[in-house]
């Protein structure tokens, strides 16, 4: 595990390239409603009974890290929140993805949107499970 020396930020590859930042989780949320906030704070919950992990603020979003980042969070509109997971394969047959990237042969970028909190459900369970496995 390498630590920026500039900003303290833990990465899996040494020098790994990142943008050093002092934003904070504050900043991100700040004049959010209280519905998006909601919806962070359970996601979050919900991450907190799988695993530990920490937090890491950028200007666009917060990453969710373990050995390396599996999840962000990646705005929070008025009425919803936007995020993604990051799994070792594409999971086209569920309807938790709005939208998947493909990075590299390994790694998919799975975009998910929670309007309510029963968005969080037992199937987006099962992969942010998944993910934070892979985070491992």
């Amino acid at each position: 595990m390498w630590i920026c020396p500039e900003c303290q930020q833990k990465f899996v590859n040494s020098n790994q390239w990142h943008s050093c930042n002092q934003n904070t989780i504050e900043h991100f949320l700040e004049g959010k409603t209280e519905d998006t906030l909601r919806l962070y704070q359970l996601l979050i919950d919900e991450f907190k009974c799988i695993g530990e992990f920490e937090l890491h603020p950028a200007k666009t979003r917060i990453a969710l890290n373990s050995r390396m980042r599996f999840a962000s969070i990646n705005r929070l509109g008025d009425k919803y929140l936007a995020g993604h997971l990051v799994l070792n394969r594409r999971y086209d047959e569920t309807a938790c993805f709005h939208r998947i990237e493909t990075v590299t042969k390994s790694a998919h970028v799975h975009h998910f949107k929670l309007c309510h909190k029963e968005d969080i459900n037992q199937e987006l369970i099962h992969y942010m499970r998944m993910a934070y496995q892979l985070g491992q």
